[in-house]
């Protein structure tokens, strides 16, 4: 029997609609304000439901709603309360950045992220990478940026971890139902469930649209667990990260273009399409299929308007954690709808794959190939990044790479309500639409010192209790009973310096580093003067056993040394958890192998609230660390072995633990307050609130990428595509020369003398055969590298005698000192062919 279900809301008082306005929009979730009011309805239930405010609401009692309707104590919190996100929602002002950048209203971003980490009620998210594009949209929010995001909605969410009786990871998947969180079935123009249909192997395939509303930001999901869908299909959208090849490429599929066509659908017109990742890479198709068969181009000009409104950003340092997939399992999904467009199988797929390598179907590889604009997640991971895809641009000179960075941010939402309250009074309230301007962070210098450490220890007072009631309800479920649970929720002591390691249990991010001389370890941790506590908290993927080891080798440890009131591991860690932890640790550590990190954002979530780092240099940390707000570990840039490196670090930790932080941390004035250690936590707060708040990072983004994709789609559709037209029929010429072209010859006047010195004039001069082509169409230039200064510069060569190809010469003053390298180049003068043709680059023989 079937039956058709509804689901049925209670229904609130006309009073109390404002309260269910409020839940459904997740601007609720990140103002305290309105955070104390579900708080001051029912603390425990709002606890027990983890902060769900639609859940929470439809769990109330009927006798509680009718008395918060007559509450007048509580109606006039409740309007106060509404009264703030009226204003936040009504805000206007266009935001420009410091260097003039802006997005005017309808020149839409349109942002994909496979996951997204906007609340932990919400469990669409794996780690960093949902957190991260959580924090965006949260951001251009406040920023009143038009952006909308688009994703996935999940059956399961990501894996719940549960820690068993031998101390062993195990997953469960825990079903949610969308209608009990703060998201919405969006409706089209005329009212109705909006639903978009796209093909996977030739068998139709229906998608329903739901929206979360991130404050101003909607985000678009997407979800095939429908009836009408056929089970193989129907559970597309079933479980973020689905180990099955073929299940994650559909899910691929459905973000990509089923997301294009929703956007379409919704009758939202992007500018700019910003993709996370290469899960997002399938877009490219949609995109073609629209550009292609609705706006009549070929494919050369469509791939130039994808390249050019589309930004790419990487967010993997290593190859093999980079999407692939099978190219026969692609071609299977993807050949037909190709030949639809006049295409083959291999005018889409020779750009997807690496060296030439036809195997292996790479998304990255594809997205930077159909992306202008490409970058990496901080400056070391830029660097990364060219070596690793420095194949798909050959001949380019690394430093020339069209790989940028913008090194991530947080959102001001993992600010602490103690450390707000602070900023509020020493800053001024609107820091939270403030790019990055280090005078007003340096207001942070005047915070009183005790006014600071008794926020701090307010932070670590509730982390302490927080840990105790999980650990409680966690052992409980576990099957401990009696004494060990007594014995275990006493773990923890808000007076004892609290190191904390929380991310993926991954083999490179290293969590059992600090265990690796456990005899050592376990006297820091006892020492009765100066004692330590850690607390660790992460998952490892399921199929990862390594990972799962150190989930158990922390627990064993814990339990060898009987020190569980010392070492305690957090099961299940979410946001919430995240949140609790980055606001109450006095350290927080961070020991990867050096660049395996591409940023990394925790430690900025726990820094930006005074908690003091103690890192690896790798990700964002290089750039953050000036020496007065934390520490670096440094231990492995002595050695070349592994062991010897890994050794090393782990010596330094120890060494830095028991001779500077406990010191530091342990050294008090009489009024109890350690000021040395404080200092430092006023130059976290002001150096990390300054430079990694994700204000500055949507900033980086408008000036570098989205300003100029807006600019350069618009040059190319100018009069319905003439000038890129004219661009590529020159390029029809160049490409059909090519190979004839030569350029040799390279001389320079200093190549006789004895002693070449800084500022000497230089000329240069290089023989060029153009093979006919008109000198117009191509561009001469000189490359210079002086190694003392690690940049490099291009100086253009024109032909000696006007008129006429053949010899090029130019001049120039050498800047600098040390090694100076060079040579002369040829390529396309227009930017639209460079930008086609990376491969379209000769140098002098």
């Amino acid at each position: 029997m079937n039956l058709k279900n509804i689901f049925v809301y209670p229904k609130l008082p006309d009073s109390l609609a404002k309260l269910q306005a409020l839940a459904y929009n997740l601007w609720c979730t990140w103002n305290y304000q309105a955070i104390s009011l579900f708080y001051r309805i029912d603390a425990p239930l709002f606890r027990a439901v983890h902060h769900n405010p639609i859940l929470f609401l439809a769990s109330l009692p009927g006798e509680r709603i009718a008395q918060l309707a007559e509450d007048k104590g509580f109606l006039f919190e409740m309007e106060r309360v509404w009264e703030q996100f009226r204003q936040y929602m009504a805000y206007g002002d266009q935001f420009r950045t410091s260097r003039g950048g802006t997005l005017a209203p309808g020149e839409t971003v349109a942002y994909y992220s496979m996951e997204f980490g906007l609340h932990e009620c919400i469990p669409i998210y794996g780690g960093g990478l949902g957190v991260l594009s959580g924090d965006f949209l949260k951001a251009a929010s406040d920023l009143n940026l038009p952006l909308v995001g688009v994703g996935l909605v999940y059956k399961y969410g990501y894996f719940t971890q549960r820690i068993n009786l031998h101390g062993e990871q195990e997953e469960q998947f825990v079903e949610f139902d969308n209608h009990l969180i703060p998201m919405h079935e969006r409706r089209g123009p005329e009212g109705e469930k909006a639903y978009v249909e796209m093909q996977i192997l030739g068998q139709p395939l229906k998608i329903k649209l739901w929206q979360i509303d991130v404050g101003k930001i909607p985000l678009i999901l997407l979800d095939t667990d429908l009836e009408e869908n056929p089970p193989h299909l129907r559970d597309i959208t079933q479980e973020l990260y689905v180990a099955d090849r073929a299940k994650r490429l559909q899910q691929e599929l459905v973000l990509g273009v089923g997301g294009t066509r929703a956007l379409e659908r919704l009758g939202i017109t992007p500018q700019i399409y910003h993709v996370n990742e290469g899960h997002a890479a399938f877009l490219i198709l949609a995109r073609l299929q629209r550009l292609m068969r609705d706006g009549g181009l070929g494919l050369r000009e469509a791939k130039a308007v994808i390249r050019a409104s589309t930004v790419f950003t990487t967010h993997t340092p290593v190859i093999a954690g980079n999407e692939n997939f099978d190219t026969a399992l692609v071609r299977e999904y993807l050949e037909n709808d190709l030949r639809a467009l006049g295409l083959s199988f291999a005018d889409l797929a020779s750009d997807a794959f690496i060296n030439q390598d036809g195997k292996t179907f790479w998304l990255p590889a594809l997205a930077i190939r159909y992306a202008r604009y490409i970058n990496a997640v901080s400056k070391m991971h830029r660097d990364v990044s060219r070596r690793m895809w420095a194949g798909l641009f050959p001949n380019t000179p690394e430093r020339e790479l069209p790989i940028d960075h913008v090194t991530n941010g947080v959102h001001n939402s993992w600010l602490s309500e103690p450390v707000v309250e602070l900023l509020n009074r020493y800053v001024g309230p609107d820091y939270v639409r403030c790019e990055s301007k280090r005078q007003r962070w340096e207001e942070v210098a005047a915070i009183d010192d005790e006014e600071l450490w008794q926020a701090h220890h307010q932070n670590k007072q509730s982390l302490i209790t927080f840990v105790r009631k999980k650990l409680a309800d966690d052992l409980a479920a576990r099957g401990y009973v009696g004494s060990k649970i007594v014995r275990l929720t006493r773990a923890l002591n808000p007076e004892y310096l609290t190191i904390v390691y929380a991310r993926r249990f991954a083999r490179y991010k290293r969590a059992t580093l600090i265990l690796r001389d456990k005899d050592r370890l376990a006297k820091i941790l006892t020492n009765s003067a100066k004692p330590v506590q850690l607390i660790f908290a992460g998952k490892a993927h399921p199929a990862d056993t390594l990972g799962k080891s150190m989930v158990k080798e922390i627990l064993d440890f814990a339990k060898d040394y009987q020190i569980e009131d010392r070492v305690v591991f957090l099961e299940n860690y979410d946001i919430n958890i995240a949140r609790h932890l980055a606001w109450g640790a006095d350290v927080w550590l961070n020991n990867p192998v050096r660049e395996n990190e591409a940023s990394g954002t925790s430690g900025m979530k726990a820094g930006m609230n005074g908690v003091l780092n103690l890192s690896v240099l790798d990700g964002w940390w290089p750039e953050g660390y000036n020496g007065r707000n934390g520490w670096a570990i440094t231990g492995a840039e002595y050695y070349h072995q592994y062991e010897m490196q890994e050794a090393a670090e782990a010596e330094q930790i120890y060494d830095l633990i028991e001779d500077e932080i406990t010191e530091s941390y342990y050294d008090r004035n009489e009024a109890g307050v350690p000021i040395r250690w404080v200092q430092r936590m006023k130059e976290s707060i002001t150096s990390i609130c300054c430079r990694f708040n994700m204000n500055r990072v949507l900033a980086d983004y408008i000036d570098k990428f989205y300003t100029p994709s807006r600019v350069a789609a618009r040059e190319l559709s100018r009069n319905n595509y003439e000038f890129l037209r004219q661009a590529l029929r020159d390029g029809e010429q160049i490409l059909a020369n090519w190979e004839r072209i030569t350029i040799g010859g390279l001389s320079t006047s200093v190549d006789k003398s004895d002693v070449v010195t800084e500022g000497q004039q230089v000329e240069v001069a290089c023989t060029v055969d153009l093979h006919g082509l008109p000198p117009g169409l191509l561009e001469v230039e000189l490359f210079y590298i002086l190694q003392d200064r690690s940049e490099h510069r291009v100086v253009p060569m024109q032909p000696r005698d006007a008129g006429t190809a053949g010899e090029f010469v130019c001049t120039f003053q050498i800047a600098g000192r040390g090694l100076l390298s060079m040579n002369a180049r040829v390529r396309p003068a227009s930017p639209i062919l460079r930008d086609l043709h990376p491969d379209l680059l000769k140098w002098a023989q």
